[in-house]
């Protein structure tokens, strides 16, 4: 005979856990980071300036932070956590920067 209900406890829990990750993004705040990280392109100064800024726990909330790296990579999966959401980032910016170093060996490279 059990003292207590396992699926009230459980159940209170899972109430708890969908309610802590509710916050709405600041729709103002994302689409400001993503046009800067856009226009940073390939320069890996200003996309560190950049990124420093958004790893700094007052700047952005995790919701916002999980919104910039969703948007930024046009898509795709949504990241669970901020350090997900900052390895998306980080890794879009390396293809980015994939994409135009092969560019510049292509234009060398074509007879036209």
């Amino acid at each position: 005979m059990a003292i207590f209900n396992f699926a009230e406890v459980f159940g209170q829990l899972r109430g708890e856990m969908a309610k802590s990750g509710k916050t709405k993004a600041d729709e103002a705040k994302v689409s400001t980071y993503v046009s800067r990280l856009a226009a940073a392109k390939a320069d890996r100064r200003i996309f560190e300036t950049i990124l420093a800024e958004l790893e700094d726990a007052s700047a952005v909330s995790s919701a916002d932070l999980i919104a910039i790296a969703h948007n930024y990579n046009k898509g795709g999966r949504k990241p669970g956590s901020k350090s997900a959401a900052l390895a998306m980032i980080r890794k879009r910016f390396v293809e980015i920067v994939r994409f135009h170093a092969k560019n510049k060996v292509a234009e060398k490279v074509r007879p036209w």
